[in-house]
């Protein structure tokens, strides 16, 4: 049998002693020096291992076949980019038991005093640079090794135009550790030899234009629409979009929900009125999902978070928001404004195209107790040149309905 042994940050005090219990009835212990000394009063054999995985995995293969219960130690814990895949594949038919230690993802996400159950994980420990994500959309918590330090990190993304707030922890638990906070430029220079760090990228990246061509997309309202990456997914036209945005009277540290987002156009938009606030957009649509992350990132847009999935069934990943703004319902309109976390006097507009769906709206938000609720409808009309003359092009009609949220009844 082998037992696989989570020893966490590999400190005495943060053993719990299910752990030093389960050390006990192992009749071989194998693992780091560093490891092994944190039980001295272990009686059976102990092998050390050395760095060489291919030579650990003969020590670990002859052990199984001299005694019946073997324990591995890992640092971490055995499920969270350490030593478990390899054992299970290397012995296919061995039992293998598993048993958790506290990870460096739980340490680091811990003394930033964040929960990391939407983080996004990534390993750099042997692996290229390339693995993170262009964009980060949530906190990223990425394990550090080799040459792939945190100061490097920092600078990929420096060299991607972007100067993001980042968190480092080395030796997390030690009378050595370090713990800071600093944006990329800051950390790129840092002197400190951080080996084996943990690092938190958050999503509230900061454009640094000294870095980057990219000057973000500021108060720039109207875009064109052929400056937008779209793909098959449907994209509010600029004449319309630029209406919208007057309705929502957003604010510069305004919380913005935008709800059904397309290729992100509105979302991005309402980021750079929202210079100071946070843009949510959600899309259940895979292919408009990497439209506006791609989007976002063509644009230079910091303050804009991508929520995968449908309203109102994503809501409880939103905080309290000023704006909410709905160009796609999917026939989930009421549940929607009865439950979106709009503060009270937070505004409200949405987008139709059909009479029936403006006609649902008005009632919904007067049942709903919205107040100052008005509707206009939009057909703008481009004259496109052809040869001397310019001829009509009507793009399709839009109704956009706005509203403040009254008192709660």
């Amino acid at each position: 049998m082998l037992q696989v042994i989570g020893i966490g940050p590999g400190r005495p005090e943060w053993l719990p002693p299910a752990i030093t219990e389960l050390v006990k009835n192992c009749e071989i212990l194998i693992g780091g020096s560093r490891a092994l000394k944190l039980f001295p009063d272990f009686t059976g054999r102990q092998y050390s291992l050395s760095g060489d995985l291919a030579s650990s995995i003969e020590v670990i293969r002859s052990a199984l076949l001299e005694e019946n219960v073997v324990g591995v130690l890992v640092s971490g814990d055995p499920g969270f980019f350490s030593f478990l895949p390899r054992l299970k594949k290397e012995f296919p038919e061995e039992i293998i038991d598993v048993y958790p230690g506290i990870s460096s993802l739980q340490f680091a996400f811990a003394r930033a005093g964040l929960p990391w159950q939407e983080a996004i994980f990534a390993s750099v420990h042997g692996r290229e640079l390339s693995v993170l994500p262009q964009v980060i959309t949530r906190p990223t918590a990425v394990l550090t090794g080799g040459e792939n330090t945190p100061q490097k990190i920092a600078q990929l993304y420096m060299e991607r135009g972007n100067n993001p707030l980042i968190s480092v922890g080395n030796a997390l638990a030690y009378p050595e550790e370090f713990w800071s906070t600093m944006d990329a430029e800051h950390l790129a220079q840092e002197k400190t030899m951080l080996k084996n760090a943990i690092v938190i990228l958050y999503p509230n990246t900061i454009q640094d234009s000294q870095h980057s061509p990219k000057q973000g997309v500021g108060c720039r309202l109207g875009i064109p629409d052929e400056e937008f990456l779209r793909g098959k997914v449907p994209m509010t036209k600029a004449e319309i979009r630029v209406q919208v945005l007057a309705k929502a009277q957003i604010s510069k540290y305004d919380q913005v929900v935008d709800i059904g987002a397309g290729t992100g156009s509105i979302s991005i938009e309402a980021a750079g009125l929202a210079s100071e606030g946070v843009v949510y957009a959600i899309e259940h649509n895979s292919e408009a999902q990497a439209l506006i992350l791609a989007n976002q990132l063509k644009f230079g847009v910091s303050n804009l978070r991508l929520i995968p999935g449908a309203a109102p069934d994503v809501f409880g990943e939103l905080p309290p928001v000023d704006v909410c703004i709905i160009g796609g319902s999917n026939g989930r309109l009421s549940e929607i404004l009865n439950t979106v976390p709009l503060v009270e006097g937070g505004r409200i507009v949405i987008t139709a195209v059909t009479i029936e769906t403006v006609a649902q709206g008005l009632k919904l938000l007067t049942d709903f107790n919205y107040q100052d609720i008005d509707t206009v409808s939009i057909q703008a009309v481009r004259w496109k040149a052809v040869q001397t003359l310019h001829m009509a092009q009507a793009l399709n009609p839009i109704f956009i309905i706005s509203a403040r949220k009254g008192e709660a009844s």
